[in-house]
């Protein structure tokens, strides 16, 4: 019987990862591309079909990202590497470039089962915890979007998961892969490091007596590996690394939770998980009650505090270490990410997942709530998740608003008209040379292209300038209103042609 309750509990955890495929599939046909997927697809694109790792769709001039159209640093690399290797197999498209993510999310919830299977040695916690992630929003959300994030957190939460499978059977493979997979983490995007952090935690809570001097050796093997092949990527040109990576690294406040880490607390629950969950004021085209994304955060509250306060569970030493690694994430991310961006949710979500499976496989093997009262909790947990993204992949922003968009473009510009907007729109347009995107549209360039696209993200930056680059506040609606007239408009874009 257990035996059949145990593969039971498998097979939902696969039904589940198929569904998930099927979601995020749909939804990376039907959303839209911003503005971050096109920047991130310059360079693999041009690397893809015309061998140079450049980033040519931003303005150049007067810009100090040095030399930033020969060679890429201003991210890390191998998100980039593994799209352009996509648009190699599959051919350029915004398709092919969400693949990445959608299998990097394949890759987060088998590792979430692992890490669960490990901590509670209960293959029913396992299961449910990869069924919790594979029908939960912000995973399939993030998966997918053309962006480093669930990448790197997959290889992240592989990290952890590597180190627990392993750590009892062969100590040296447990620190040999737990760390590659960790240096694979931090060249995908900086959050890398919040792995590294996680297995340093767990090697020393779990196997401080058994840490011996070669144990260290085997941990440097792959950042002596990782560092050396990306060192000599830098050493092709230190000063654009520089200007690159610093520039992006300091831009728009990244690191100002340094300057005042309560505020940056504070600001985790006044504007990171409120904007993730619909409970600030949303647009682009997107409609509907979004605010019931919110009581997604209900389940992850009842998950920390089901765990953190019933003594059976806090009392449990694995579960303890899933605290403290909670703990430590959530702290580091209040501390280090100035600009409080909503994809970096990714980065500790699967605990708070993992540990709401603990609590409610606790709760009904106890028996401490009517089974089919957490059987319904269950229920309305995933379709929270799985209808949230159905409502996105039925508004189509693609389709009705960015397709429509492109269409226009492609009959009335020439390859002699200059066209800014977001980089998004290289994947309607196919990166054309005509295409430029300058957040400050020409304000220190003077130039001045035939069409400017104007959607949610420009509109988001321009408010957000007032503050920051008040010249800029002042000048767009002044050039839009003196110089341009609308000749387009959807309820997600309209394009200015010069009068």
């Amino acid at each position: 019987m257990k035996t059949l309750i145990r593969n039971n509990f498998r097979y939902a955890a696969l039904v589940a990862a198929i569904i998930f495929f099927v979601i995020a599939s749909g939804s990376s046909l039907t959303n839209r591309p911003q503005i971050d997927e096109g920047m991130f697809a310059s360079p693999a694109v041009n690397l893809a079909e015309k061998g140079f790792f450049g980033t040519t769709v931003l303005e150049t001039e007067n810009s100090p990202l040095t030399r930033i159209t020969e060679r890429t640093y201003w991210v890390m690399p191998i998100f980039l590497l593994k799209s352009a290797a996509s648009f190699k197999v599959f051919g350029f498209s915004l398709y092919a470039m969400r693949l990445v993510s959608i299998l990097a999310g394949l890759m987060l919830i088998v590792a979430g089962y692992f890490i669960a299977r490990k901590l509670s040695g209960s293959e029913n916690v396992a299961s449910l915890s990869a069924v919790f992630l594979a029908f939960d929003y912000m995973v399939l959300d993030t998966s997918s979007q053309a962006r480093p994030d669930m990448l790197c957190a997959a290889f992240g939460f592989s990290a952890i998961a590597a180190f627990l499978v392993w750590r009892e059977r062969n100590f040296p493979v447990a620190v040999l892969l737990s760390q590659t997979l960790v240096v694979l983490a931090g060249l995908t995007h900086p959050n890398g490091i919040l792995a590294f952090f996680a297995v340093a935690f767990l090697t020393v809570y779990f196997d401080f007596k058994r840490i011996k001097p070669k144990h260290f050796g085997i941990a440097l093997i792959p950042y002596l590996i990782g560092g050396a092949a990306f060192g000599l990527y830098v050493l092709q040109d230190p000063q654009a690394f520089k200007d690159q990576f610093i520039d992006n690294a300091l831009m728009g406040g990244r690191l100002k939770g340094f300057s005042s880490p309560l505020w940056g607390f504070v600001r985790e629950f006044t504007e990171r998980y409120p904007h993730a969950f619909g409970l600030q004021a949303n647009s682009g085209g997107h409609s509907g009650p979004i605010f019931l994304k919110g009581l997604i955060l209900i389940g992850y509250l009842c998950g920390i505090l089901g765990v953190l306060l019933t003594k059976e569970l806090r009392g449990n030493r694995n579960y303890r270490a899933l605290l403290f690694l909670t703990a430590i994430y959530f702290v580091w991310m209040a501390l280090m990410d100035g600009q409080k961006q909503t994809y970096y949710i990714i980065h500790i979500l699967p605990f708070y997942l993992i540990m709401l499976a603990i609590w409610t496989d606790f709760l009904w093997r106890k028996n401490f709530l009517p089974r089919p009262l957490i059987a319904l909790g269950i229920s309305g947990l995933l379709l929270l998740g799985a209808g949230g993204m159905a409502m996105r992949i039925k508004q189509n922003t693609y389709g009705n608003y960015y397709q429509p968009m492109i269409a226009f473009l492609k009959t009335n510009a020439t390859e002699n008209d200059l066209i800014m907007g977001g980089a998004e729109l290289g994947f309607g347009l196919d990166f054309p040379e005509n295409l430029v995107s300058d957040g400050t549209f020409g304000l220190y360039t003077r130039k001045r292209p035939r069409f400017i696209v104007y959607d949610s993200a420009v509109e988001n930056s321009w408010l957000d300038s007032k503050n920051y680059v008040p010249e800029f506040y002042e000048y767009l609606p002044r050039l839009l209103r003196e110089e341009y007239k609308i000749v387009y408009e959807d309820a997600a874009f309209k394009v200015y042609e010069r009068r």
